[in-house]
């Protein structure tokens, strides 16, 4: 008898003890989860694995910064799409050592954990303008500086499928909470100017690039206004109609006073004397011709520049030659840079995007648009310069020494369909987002590529989560018990 209770209590405090280990393992699991961010990420695009510049960010952290999500956190949980960014968040919140506070706030309550504003969205809001149209499943970014807010639409790429109907395509979520981030953050804002009044062509892609990369953007006609003040880089995209001289006037000005300027030629532009002759005194002169290339050109898609960079992305303007050339040309102009004809002194040349190989050819098109783009005997070869950066050692207003840069390349490189279309295939966005950070006077700008959702097929989603707990926490258990309560009814037997 003593024997069958004694081998029947060891049996139980085995199954006790395999119980306890479980219950300790499954806690364990949890706080690792949570404080350390210790998840599995699956995903063949790693949807779930912050990028190396948001880790960077993250870790640099020194002070606290609110994110602010104006829905339940059950609403987005249950959403198969929406509860990745609760999971990003979170990881967000361990990578920068608790610095990022995740709240999520009911906005019909009008309550948020923040005596600053008396814990009241309404005062939030009618503390900053930028809030003003802050509504349902808004994240909003809050620091001591300044606060934004970003749509949850924001965070993903839409496209349309077969029927017409919007799908998601891609993930930027990293992308786009890193510049919220770094705009709160920055002690000062850069400010770039797109013009217009001169025929130029669509900006919205290239603005939203800049406004990613920590930018305010906003539109001005320089012919009746003046260029504004604290603007960091003014932009000309596709211009078909030439510049007035008293324009001409204000450029020059912004640009000797430290001021950078970005003109980007379209391919079939004819000449305009007032906007050639200003870039020819900086030694630079765009061509009537095109550029071709037999081997690289894309010929559904005329118009095109498409820029490889090398896989440490965008080299400095102060190391062009890192930069790798380009593939992708097609009828693009090239840009010749001297010195004669009166060119200013004190200039620094920085070829930026060139042609790939000697396989590249020029035709004349001053008379015309030419009859065939395949090579002929009288073709001019390449290699050619398709975009430019002259540098210029100068004074700003407050005699303070400084840097002026004027960019001039190929609208192909940034027209809006070029970057949207061919974003995933060429660095173009790359490359305009490193110019970006180079004339960011205030820091470092960034750009994250999105993150596909074709190779999400090894995502758990919640069903699958919900079906391990109820395996691993309760399941598991049990069967460990029946199996020492049917051990130990043996050996009582015995």
């Amino acid at each position: 008898m003593k024997t069958r209770l004694r081998y029947g209590g060891f049996s139980l405090l085995i199954t006790l003890f395999f119980l306890a280990m479980i219950i300790l393992l499954n806690i364990l699991a949890g706080i690792m989860t949570t404080r350390f961010g210790l998840k599995a990420d699956l995903t063949e695009s790693g949807i779930y694995t912050l990028s190396d510049k948001a880790s960077d960010l993250l870790k640099s952290m020194n002070e606290t910064v609110d994110f602010i999500v104006l829905t339940e956190e059950s609403r987005w949980l249950s959403n198969p799409t929406l509860v990745q960014i609760v999971d990003i968040l979170q990881r967000y919140t361990t990578v920068s050592g608790g610095k990022i506070r995740v709240q999520y706030v009911d906005p019909a309550l009008n309550t948020f954990e923040n005596p600053s504003f008396n814990n009241s969205l309404t005062v939030l809001k009618e503390t900053y303008a930028e809030l003003e149209s802050m509504a349902a499943n808004d994240i909003v970014v809050l620091s001591s500086r300044r606060a934004t807010k970003m749509a949850a639409s924001a965070l993903f790429s839409w496209d349309y499928d077969e029927s017409y109907n919007m799908r998601i395509t891609d993930v930027r979520a990293d992308q786009e909470l890193v510049s919220a981030l770094m705009y709160v953050l920055s002690e000062e804002i850069a400010r770039a100017v797109f013009l217009e009044g001169h025929g130029e062509s669509p900006t919205d892609v290239m603005q939203a690039l800049f406004e990613s990369c920590g930018y305010v953007c906003q539109t001005v006609n320089i012919a009746t206004g003046d260029i504004p003040e604290g603007t960091t880089v003014v932009i000309s995209s596709a211009p078909g109609l030439d510049f007035l001289q008293d324009e001409i006037r204000k450029l020059e000005n912004y640009l000797l006073t430290g001021g950078n300027v970005m003109i980007y030629y379209a391919f079939d532009a004819m000449e305009m004397p007032n906007l050639d002759g200003f870039l020819e005194q900086w030694g630079v002169t765009v061509e009537l011709k095109l550029v071709c290339d037999e081997q690289y050109a894309f010929a559904s898609q005329p118009n095109f520049v498409g820029a490889m960079v090398g896989s440490e992305g965008f080299a400095s303007m102060d190391n062009p030659t890192a930069n790798q050339k380009p593939t992708g040309i097609y009828n693009a102009r090239p840009i010749r840079s001297e010195w004669a004809g009166g060119a200013r002194a004190g200039f620094t040349q920085y070829p930026l995007v060139g042609t790939v190989s000697n396989s590249s050819y020029t035709k004349d098109f001053g008379g015309g648009s030419p009859t065939t783009l395949l090579r002929e005997s009288g073709d001019e070869s390449g290699p050619f310069n398709l975009t430019y950066c002259i540098r210029l050692l100068t004074r700003d207003t407050d005699g303070k020494q400084v840097y002026s840069n004027l960019i001039v390349g190929n609208a192909g490189m940034v027209d809006d369909q070029v970057l949207y279309n061919f974003g995933a295939y060429f660095a173009n966005l790359e490359l305009l987002a490193g110019i970006a950070s180079d004339l960011n006077p205030f820091g470092e700008s960034v750009y994250i590529a999105p993150k596909s959702l074709a190779g999400t097929m090894m995502t758990v989603n919640a069903g699958q989560a919900n079906t391990v707990l109820i395996l691993i926490v309760i399941a598991l258990p049990l069967a460990i018990v029946a199996i020492g309560v049917v051990v130990w009814r043996r050996r009582r037997a015995l």
